[in-house]
């Protein structure tokens, strides 16, 4: 019996336009709720843009946000890691070097990125990073960092990532979610870390768990639950990992699934 399910949101959860089919979400978490199983939002993105999605209900979920950095209970923060300044100043100092990224610091208490950058670029971002701050300097950041975003040309990802990983990789890991975007995320704070913290926190097994996903970032999620399934939009190397795949965001693969796992 499964007892809880995650779900990651951009090209999984929400179609190509940032929608779900509401109604029939509602029908599937009101009998999650009767069988009281469990509904975690598991994204790389901010707890205060993922909360948008599920107004009347978000007090009955639980959010893993910024790829694992923070776990969010029911309206309780119950989990956070943050880097080490001089880890974040490290990164960062590496990042100034490049002019492949455009890159926004993702803090618990809002995001930041520089006064410098120009406001088509921050338009684009603004669905994802809700609550941002513009700094002259990011040595002006009075926060908790969670992780670092970085925005990058869609055909450069892979390579970009490799570039990375060669890098920085024994401060930060970077993941990609695809469509040009990477996370540098802090060692071991990744989805599956926080899934496993979520279980442990309801005393579920990895087997009572499901979870869907589409990105690199969502691999550890996919591998540690007894049930997994990678969207038919997510790349074969997701599709590797997990042991079943969903019809396509567009066709509300997840709450197709939802439906034969609870009725």
């Amino acid at each position: 019996m499964i007892k809880l399910v995650a779900v990651d949101m951009d090209g999984t959860f929400l179609d190509d336009q940032k929608n779900y089919d509401e109604d029939r979400f509602a029908k599937v978490f009101d009998e999650m709720q009767k069988q009281k199983a469990e509904f975690v939002v598991a994204s790389g993105n901010q707890y205060v843009q993922l909360v948008q999605f599920f107004e009347p209900i978000k007090e009955k979920i639980t959010f893993i946000s910024d790829n694992g950095a923070m776990v969010t209970k029911h309206g309780e923060e119950i989990f956070s890691s943050s880097f080490e300044k001089a880890d974040v100043e490290k990164v960062l100092e590496v990042l100034s070097l490049k002019t492949d990224f455009r890159v926004i610091v993702c803090g618990k208490k809002e995001a930041y990125i520089l006064d410098s950058v120009p406001n088509d670029f921050i338009k684009t971002i603004e669905f994802y990073c809700p609550v941002m701050f513009k700094v002259s300097d990011y040595n002006q950041i009075d926060d908790d960092v969670l992780k670092i975003a970085l925005s990058c040309p869609e055909e450069e990802t892979e390579r970009l990532l490799a570039e990375l990983h060669g890098e920085i990789s024994h401060i930060t890991i970077p993941v990609s979610s695809g469509h040009g975007s990477i996370d540098l995320i802090q060692p071991n704070m990744h989805k599956g870390n926080a899934i496993q913290f979520v279980l442990k926190h309801f005393n579920f097994s990895s087997k009572e768990a499901a979870a869907f996903g589409d990105g690199g970032n969502d691999l550890e999620m996919l591998d540690l639950v007894g049930t997994s399934f990678a969207m038919e939009n997510a790349p074969e190397a997701v599709k590797k990992v997990a042991k079943h795949v969903a019809p396509t965001n567009n066709e509300s693969g997840v709450l197709v699934e939802m439906e034969k796992l609870f009725f």
